[in-house]
């Protein structure tokens, strides 16, 4: 079956660009025998290998269109350790869980329902792996009719309508309105998602709004009662003396914050006292504190 070079049509790096350039193929069915005929159907199979920097390789499925032209197809593509479950006959995948049971304890250790046992859990493996691997293989001879595929998706990329355009395919005129419904949907979904954007962002200023004027009116009162001549904690008098205009010291700040729980005007406080430490020095809150009280009865 060999290699062959076709125009194919792929996505950019991007994401959304659609390029087209010359590309080597192999043959399908030599890198995956389990597909059988992939000459004779209605869009045959290349890969293109590719290898990463860790020496990792992908191989790259297009789908052949004409004598020149192929198309990449985006639902493909298997990694090394895929090809290799892929490509195990129904012998290797059954020999491969023998030898792992075998290798998770001493099979001559153990009585007639313990390997009676360990029978049925490589069957059972057995079978859901080649059920794994049968339906990897049946996915991949799908894309053999992947005109098909194209239609029956949910996505048509602007590569594909490209390649069928210069394959010249009489399901060119069916694509292109597929992918002009495509096209409408997406940008219907993209206003939907702006306009629930929008409204979520109104909601949360809404909100940020309300809990504003909620903690202001709280502060109003807070202030009422500290010109009273009452205890507030030291998080308010900290607010208030923003509000006000009043200038604190960072480690008055802290002490207000970390340190005093409530703090009045005339002096008096109540703090955090850490077991073993010496009380802290407060001038710098009592200042403050004096400072916001005088502001208040003069205004």
């Amino acid at each position: 079956m060999g290699t062959r070079k076709f125009w194919c049509h792929y996505i950019g790096n991007d994401g959304n660009t659609p390029k087209r350039r010359s590309i080597e193929l192999t043959n399908l069915a030599d890198l995956i025998p389990a597909i059988g005929d992939n000459v004779n159907c209605k869009t045959p199979i290349w890969y293109e290998k590719e290898t990463d920097n860790y020496n990792h390789s992908y191989y790259n499925f297009y789908a052949q269109l004409n004598d020149n032209v192929a198309v990449f197809v985006i639902q493909g593509g298997l990694s090394d350790s895929m090809l290799e479950r892929v490509n195990k006959t129904d012998e290797q995948i059954a020999a491969f869980w023998k030898q792992w049971m075998e290798g998770q304890w001493e099979w001559n250790t153990k009585d007639e329902i313990g390997k009676e046992k360990d029978r049925q859990f490589i069957k059972e493996r057995s079978k859901q792996e080649k059920e794994e691997r049968d339906r990897m293989i049946e996915r991949i001879k799908q894309l053999q009719n992947y005109d098909e595929v194209l239609i029956n998706g949910s996505w048509i990329a602007e590569a594909a309508v490209r390649a069928y355009e210069e394959a010249q395919s009489p399901r060119l005129p069916v694509l292109r309105a597929i992918r002009k419904q495509n096209l409408a949907k997406r940008e219907a979904q993209r206003k939907e998602r702006e306009e629930q954007d929008r409204l979520r962002r109104e909601e949360e200023a809404r909100k940020e709004k309300e809990a504003e004027a909620k903690e202001q009116e709280r502060l109003t009162r807070e202030a009422e009662k500290f010109k009273n001549g009452e205890r507030i904690s030291g998080c308010d008098v900290v607010k208030l003396c923003r509000r006000y205009g009043i200038a604190i010291h960072l480690r008055t700040v802290h002490n207000l914050q970390q340190v005093i729980t409530e703090i009045s005007g005339q002096g008096s406080c109540s703090y955090w006292k850490r077991r073993g430490k010496r009380r802290p020095q407060f001038d710098g809150c009592y200042k403050t504190a004096r400072e916001l009280y005088n502001y208040l009865q003069a205004a």
